[in-house]
């Protein structure tokens, strides 16, 4: 019936979301291809766990309580209660438990990700243009147009401002969004740990 086929419609769509997620895709944040990004995935994970632990705890009383207390044919209401104390303070301190957990390894990933550029630290200027990125490189007297060349297992460190509009510097594999502005530098250091090409984009 219409239902069945709605159902299975439903799941040929989970099904191609979930192959499609399963691919590696140019611009995937899944593949992390440095130092940067692998902290970020591996936050990811982490958080990940706790919330399918969670969705399944909850989905499961929900689907326990619908079954084991179904309203029968001709059967009254059931009592009234006001609530059970126990099961509410459960609820707020078992959330409150799991947030603790998540913001330890948080903050931590927050602090490794903005530390400062290691000494010897392959430096780029970056300018953004309203319709194109800049690349500088002082070490090398070069400048390249819309492509960052950097060398592999060494600590690059990204200098960057926009020489217009606000723009946001984003290579998925590579690191996390940094957004650039005019007179203002922002700074985001990481070390790529394979070679290859990473698309990115001004998000």
């Amino acid at each position: 019936g219409r239902l069945g086929r709605g159902s299975a419609a439903c799941l040929a769509l989970f099904l191609v979301l979930a192959l499609t997620g399963c691919t590696a895709t140019p611009q995937t944040t899944l593949v992390p291809r440095s130092d940067f990004a692998q902290q970020i995935q591996s936050l990811f994970e982490l958080i990940l766990v706790f919330a399918v632990l969670v969705f399944v705890v909850v989905e499961g009383a929900l689907i326990y309580a619908i079954v084991r207390f179904r309203r029968k044919p001709g059967q009254g209401l059931p009592p009234q209660t006001h609530g059970n104390q126990r099961l509410e303070v459960a609820w707020t301190i078992a959330p409150a438990i799991i947030l603790v957990v998540i913001s330890i390894p948080t903050i931590g990933t927050i602090f490794a990700t903005q530390r400062p550029p290691a000494p010897d630290a392959f430096q780029v200027q970056v300018i953004g243009h309203q319709w194109w990125w800049e690349f500088r490189y002082p070490e090398l007297n070069i400048v390249t147009a819309n492509e960052l060349h950097i060398p592999v297992g060494r600590p690059i460190s990204l200098s960057m401002e926009s020489a217009d509009v606000i723009h946001s510097f984003w290579a998925p594999q590579l690191g996390g969004k940094r957004d650039v502005f005019p007179k203002r530098v922002t700074r985001l250091s990481f070390t790529a740990n394979q070679p290859g090409i990473y698309l990115g984009q001004c998000a």
